[in-house]
């Protein structure tokens, strides 16, 4: 019998290439891992988007989180962690530059593991998808690497995580990037209706509870616009956010 005393200690994130579980890891072995390196979410943070707040109950600074909910089309995005050293570096390095697969896995499991963790919170879930990158996309398309990688760690089946083999949402095109400092709200919002504009839905979701996955959030355009789709265009009863960073204010 294998006692937890002789099992390698993990090397905490990003050092997760050369982890013993890198692997065989579980989602609820990376997550706590990588919560003793990452930096989480503030103690007092904001409900709607997760920004960090000077005192509890202080106004959050997020336009967006100041609409009504009749006009704000989703109900709130969490975050697993902040966009922070170390976290920030690995996720800029496996979008832009190197495409590493690997990192998907990694980032498949903090997402399951941030399920199970908070499993009564997304209880009610009737499915759960990612914001589509572009098809072709280069190096590599993303979100659709870390909703594989969840879908197959997902081991138990425990959530609706969307196969990837039948995909909901399809990105058609590439469209206006908005990332990155200085980028004004108009110019995000703009970008992120174009966004939401290249989707095509492959299946119905009329009725249902969307979880959508992101990488980062910033403002939270991309959400609502998504959103609106899947809400007023598609039927769907609600959509909620999950992302692995949140930009802090």
């Amino acid at each position: 019998m294998t006692h937890a005393a002789d099992l390698p200690t993990p090397l905490a994130f990003p050092q997760c290439a050369k982890c013993p579980y890198v692997l065989t890891g579980t989602p609820e072995v990376c997550a706590l891992c990588a919560s003793k390196t990452i930096k989480p979410l503030a103690e007092h943070h904001c409900e709607l988007c997760s920004q960090n707040l000077s005192s509890p109950g202080a106004a959050c600074w997020n336009k967006i989180c100041n609409w009504t909910p009749q006009q704000r089309c989703f109900t709130r995005v969490d975050a697993v962690a902040l966009f922070a050293h170390p976290l920030e570096a690995v996720i800029k390095r496996f979008k832009y530059d190197d495409g590493n697969a690997g990192w998907g896995t990694i980032f498949g499991r903090l997402i399951v593991g941030w399920l199970n963790a908070h499993a009564d919170e997304v209880a009610d879930i009737d499915l759960i998808i990612g914001n589509p990158s572009a098809l072709g996309r280069m190096p590599i398309q993303h979100i659709e690497t870390i909703m594989s990688a969840a879908y197959v760690e997902d081991i138990a089946g425990r959530w609706p995580i969307a196969d990837p083999a039948k995909p909901v949402l399809v990105k058609t095109r590439e469209t206006k990037k908005s990332a990155g400092g200085g980028v004004r709200w108009n110019e995000k919002m703009e970008a992120a209706k174009e966004h939401a504009a290249a989707l095509k839905l492959h299946v119905p979701v009329q009725g249902k509870r969307i979880l959508l996955v992101d990488d980062v959030f910033t403002t939270g355009a991309t959400f609502h616009t998504v959103g609106k789709r899947l809400m007023q265009e598609a039927g769907a009863a609600e959509v909620r956010g999950l992302v692995l960073a949140r930009v802090p204010g």
